[in-house]
């Protein structure tokens, strides 16, 4: 019996990416990646199996030329690494020529994308509502990434000894567990309304906010306290992880409570300490 060296049934291009797509748990991602695949493809006008490592090259210039940031080229040529790996590795194709493909290199720029607390204070002075001004203080205040503060529901909070715990719902569909300071569930009751879910909604409906709306809100209100009009909510959560060790936070609980899966991806956070060194906490 001669045995088969491929894993898939997939016949055709559209049937592997749409297995690939499959692995994807959030809908979101798969979405997003859909779309940057689809994007790329229309661009090579090549089936996968025709496509050269210059066609990639070519593919991210084009990118460039348009203006796009760095970062985002960096992030679509991984959808596209991650595409071609898994054909690879099902035997849908004999080769991978995204391995051959240098990532661009990003400058960090986290630093310059970091908000003291007294910033976030004004951006909170300066929202037009209950709800938007809460929405800066749990991302802030918790470190939630947006998708996972704006479909929080008040079934994710629950109350044990005193102390309020939150269940996250992650990237992955993983979840994980932060504490909640007392003073900041106290601020959300503000949002309770009967027969309402979600705490973050759309009106007076049980509709959750979109990303969107939640980022163009960050960016007027950013504008109109004077701190610019380029904030994202990531910048939020980036000024917690800084904050949070400069108040003493060790990096294993930061990193739980971030929900990263790797503490490498949280030590980042220890290089954006400006004007401070080791020298200035021993004392001889």
């Amino acid at each position: 019996m001669v045995r088969s060296s491929k894993l898939t049934r997939a016949q055709k291009d559209s049937e592997i990416i749409l297995s690939w797509l499959t692995n994807k748990q959030s809908i979101h991602t798969q979405r997003q990646y859909s779309y940057i695949i689809q994007h790329f493809l229309e661009f090579t006008d090549k089936d996968l199996a025709q496509i050269s490592v210059e066609d990639i090259q070519d593919y991210l210039k084009s990118l460039k030329l348009r203006g796009q940031k760095i970062s985002t080229i960096k992030a679509k040529l991984m959808v596209i690494k991650s595409l071609f790996s898994y054909c690879l590795k099902t035997g849908y194709l004999p080769l991978n020529p995204s391995v051959l493909v240098d990532n661009p290199k990003v400058n960090d720029t986290i630093s310059q994308k970091l908000l003291s607390g007294d910033d976030v204070k004004l951006l909170m002075d300066n929202t037009n509502s209950i709800r938007d001004r809460l929405l800066i203080r749990v991302m802030f205040g918790v470190g939630l990434r947006v998708s996972e503060a704006i479909n929080l529901t008040w079934a994710n909070f629950s109350i044990d000894d005193g102390r309020v715990n939150l269940t996250v719902v992650g990237k992955g569909n993983k979840q994980r567990t932060v504490l909640v300071r007392s003073s900041i569930w106290q601020e959300l009751q503000e949002l309770r309304k009967e027969g309402i879910d979600y705490l973050f909604t759309v009106g007076e409906r049980n509709t959750p906010m979109r990303r969107n709306t939640a980022h163009n809100m960050l960016k007027r209100v950013g504008k109109k306290a004077g701190l610019g009009d380029d904030l994202s909510c990531h910048w939020l959560r980036h000024s917690h992880a800084t904050e949070a060790i400069k108040g003493g936070c060790d990096l294993s609980l930061l990193q739980q409570s971030l929900g990263h899966s790797s503490i490498t991806t949280t030590q980042k956070y220890l290089c954006l300490r400006k004007n401070e060194g080791s020298g200035s906490y021993v004392d001889i």
